[in-house]
């Protein structure tokens, strides 16, 4: 089974990734309480689309969620329930975050050289980042506060990260909501050429 990892990162917050190997029929042969998505999966024309959907409900069935992904305007995913969640693709992998009180936000990427071809875009003039590790951790936390402050319309200039605690592998980042004068602590961790970061208030 190709589930990273299902963690309580916090109080009723759990996070959680999957590695995205299988193709259309093993998910629904490994799962049968997929079935029932079968027609919304085969409505998608790529199939990379459908594995993505599917590794998300894959995730969501063993946090305990039989629900129905629903999307706002804007398409926002969200639960009828009222549980909080996230949801974020790159390649091979898709990360969800839950929480019943907490809003929640998550973001997953590659690491590649790509985004320092983007840096400056990244960067505020008052802002750093040496190092491709340090660049995917301003685009990823951005990337964080944007989703969890979505009603703000957060552009690039309106986030700024303050500071990065802990060592190479996890730890957090403090990043500020420039708009609202309100900092925001976001965690990450690094894996398999990968970097995950997430947020819960």
């Amino acid at each position: 089974m190709p589930l990273i990892s299902i963690k309580d990162v916090a109080k009723d917050v759990k996070l959680g990734i999957w590695k995205t190997i299988e193709n259309v029929n093993e998910f629904f042969i490994n799962d049968s309480d997929l079935l029932y998505l079968k027609p919304e999966i085969c409505s998608y024309k790529a199939e990379q689309r459908r594995v993505e959907v599917l590794a998300v409900y894959s995730l969501l069935h063993r946090m305990g969620i039989s629900e129905r992904l629903l999307h706002n305007e804007s398409g926002k995913p969200y639960l009828a329930s009222g549980i909080n969640i996230s949801v974020s693709h790159t390649k091979g992998y898709a990360a969800v975050i839950v929480s019943g009180v907490s809003k929640v936000a998550v973001d997953i990427e590659y690491m590649s050289e790509r985004v320092g071809n983007v840096a400056m875009k990244l960067l505020r003039h008052d802002e750093k980042a040496d190092g491709l590790r340090k660049l995917m951790l301003h685009w990823c936390s951005k990337e964080t506060l944007y989703k969890l402050h979505s009603e703000d319309h957060l552009a690039l200039d309106d986030m700024r990260l303050l500071s990065i605690s802990g060592h190479d592998d996890e730890g957090m980042v403090k990043i500020e909501n420039v708009q609202r004068g309100e900092t925001l602590d976001v965690c990450y961790r690094f894996f398999e050429g990968f970097v995950v970061t997430y947020a819960a208030v």
